[in-house]
């Protein structure tokens, strides 16, 4: 009887650790998951950001042509 008590009590101990232990793996893999959903999105942001950066370049060339065009024109 007493090594039933014994074999119970470390049966439930084992138990407690495993549990605690799949919740740590579950909630960390979780919070990886979303970490890597966040990423994803900002680098898609981050190559939106990209052409619109490039296509304000262009833009920004575009009318310093046109500035010196009117300049010379008026000189």
């Amino acid at each position: 009887m007493n090594s039933l008590k014994l074999d119970i009590r470390l049966a439930l101990t084992l138990a407690t650790i495993m549990a605690a232990l799949g919740g740590f793996y579950y909630t960390t893999q979780l919070r990886l998951d979303r970490l890597e959903e966040s990423i994803e999105e900002i680098q898609e942001v981050k190559k939106e950001v990209y052409a619109v950066k490039k296509e304000l370049v262009r833009l920004s060339r575009k009318v310093n042509k046109v500035k010196k065009a009117k300049e010379n024109e008026t000189n």
